[in-house]
């Protein structure tokens, strides 16, 4: 069985704030969202180059948003879950199980996604999701018309990285049951660090050495740092902050993006 990283998702109060940054300003693609009320929260999907995608969720009046509206009390908007799809979920659930994780949220309920997850205690900082859709179509139906992009082309989604208090068992977790693979590893400004990659996605899993990003860390099992992306006219985004000492390079800082760190380069 393959476990084939699907999504990353970023919770926030107004999922359309989201879509707003990184369509209209950043070039993602709208993919689509639930054309009728949703019951439990809102969610919509933007397309990166190489069929990387960011899911953006919002929470509803409703009781099905609890979970959200914990989230966003505790950290605040911010990176919530990364997506996992596989094609048999009892499968998935035994490997990773196997391999010394509890699996959470086992719901079968709806046959078009069923779902279990990895809490973010055991799963270095972040929660995991894994997903077995009804089938490996992604379409949505006709819906919302965004205005014209600021930038030419679709961002490229060139790097995440995810800070972690024990790396081994990180690497462990992603390279075994999540089926990512080791590219680099050696020592950064940061840390001690390994990189992964799994098609259009690559992770680097940072231990940090004394310093701000320990700090930030603190005593959480993990925590995710930023993500970086490519765009072709950085010039047009807003808010954006230039790193001193690196040409063609700008931050978003997590304040004016909706609790997403994202650094930002020029497409060469």
């Amino acid at each position: 069985m393959t476990a084939t990283f699907d999504h990353l998702a970023l919770a926030g109060r107004r999922a359309w704030d989201n879509v707003i940054r990184y369509c209209f300003d950043l070039g993602a693609t709208w993919l689509g969202g639930p054309t009728e009320p949703p019951e439990d929260f809102y969610f919509c999907h933007v397309g990166l180059a190489g069929g990387a995608k960011l899911e953006f969720l919002e929470p509803l009046p409703g009781p099905g948003s609890e979970f959200l509206r914990r989230f966003l009390h505790r950290n605040g908007p911010g990176p919530h879950h990364f997506t996992f799809k596989v094609p048999d979920l009892d499968v998935a659930i035994a490997d990773v199980s196997a391999a010394g994780y509890d699996v959470t949220g086992v719901r079968r309920d709806n046959p078009e996604w069923q779902e279990a997850f990895l809490h973010p205690k055991q799963s270095h900082g972040i929660v995991i999701q894994l997903a077995q859709p009804s089938s490996d179509s992604d379409d949505w139906p006709p819906g919302t018309l965004l205005p014209p992009s600021r930038q030419n082309s679709v961002p490229e989604l060139t790097m995440i990285k995810h800070l972690v208090a024990d790396l081994p068992a990180a690497v462990e977790l992603f390279t075994g049951p999540l089926h990512m693979t080791t590219v680099d590893e050696g020592d950064g400004p940061e840390g001690t660090y390994v990189e992964l990659q799994q098609g259009p996605w690559r992770v680097k899993l940072i231990a940090p050495t004394p310093g701000p990003a320990a700090q930030w860390l603190a005593n959480r099992p993990g925590r995710l740092l930023q993500l970086q992306l490519a765009v072709d006219k950085p010039a047009l985004v807003p808010d954006l902050l230039p790193m001193e000492n690196y040409d063609n390079t700008f931050v978003l800082s997590p304040e004016d993006n909706q609790g997403m760190r994202v650094l930002i380069t020029g497409r060469k």
